[in-house]
């Protein structure tokens, strides 16, 4: 008598069945995830650049009316040092030859109220050590005033460490997220910003841009 053909699948068989199915589900999973975080973080990177570029601007505009000689610090001109804090006397005009300066205003990158620089994410928006750009006018006059120019400015310059070394060779050692440089008469400023998603991603933005000063 013959022996009927075997039918069906062995237990070992369904096994490696099982988790060969379950492996290319997982890989399939994983791209999915690596493209909607790869999606998250250039949106987000978009939304740090055009808040960078729209801070950097408004920069720019209160710099155009400040002299060389009139920056505290006064920045030296070799172009090694990146004041995160700059203040300096406007000008508003001109009588005869000389120029009519204004009251002090100063910018500054600073910690934000809700997540001081302590290396920690205080707040819980996924930024850590958060800062502010502020405008502040009138400074050290009773009618001072302070507005904001720019939130999540980071409290280092895009790839850059507390090291004193110059990592992201740029020319400037540990800069701020906020930092001027001076060679000559030509002010550069730089402006890294970040954005946090929900997910945990983060997008990170860094705008330069120049301008030349008066005597």
């Amino acid at each position: 008598m013959r022996r009927s053909r075997r039918s069906g699948f062995t237990l070992l068989e369904v096994t490696l069945a099982t988790a060969l199915l379950a492996a290319v589900l997982g890989a399939a999973l994983m791209v999915v995830q690596r493209g909607k975080s790869a999606m998250a973080e250039g949106h987000l990177h978009a939304r740090a650049e055009a808040r960078a570029h729209r801070a950097l601007a408004r920069v720019l505009a209160e710099l155009r009316g400040a002299g060389i000689d009139a920056l505290t610090p006064a920045i030296n001109a070799n172009g090694l040092t990146s004041p995160s804090t700059l203040t300096f006397d406007p000008v508003l005009g001109v009588s005869g030859a000389a120029p009519l300066w204004g009251s002090p205003v100063r910018l500054a990158r600073g910690a934000a109220p809700e997540d001081p620089d302590d290396g920690r994410d205080n707040d819980g928006d996924g930024v850590v050590d958060e800062g502010a750009l502020m405008l502040t006018r009138d400074v050290g006059a009773p009618s001072q005033a302070s507005f904001l120019i720019c939130s999540q400015v980071r409290e280092l310059a895009e790839g850059e460490l507390v090291n004193g070394n110059d990592d992201n060779g740029n020319g400037l050692r540990d800069e701020s997220g906020f930092s001027i440089q001076r060679i000559g008469s030509m002010l550069t400023v730089r402006l890294t910003v970040e954005e946090a998603g929900e997910g945990g991603e983060t997008g990170i933005a860094t705008v330069t841009s120049s301008l030349t000063l008066r005597n």
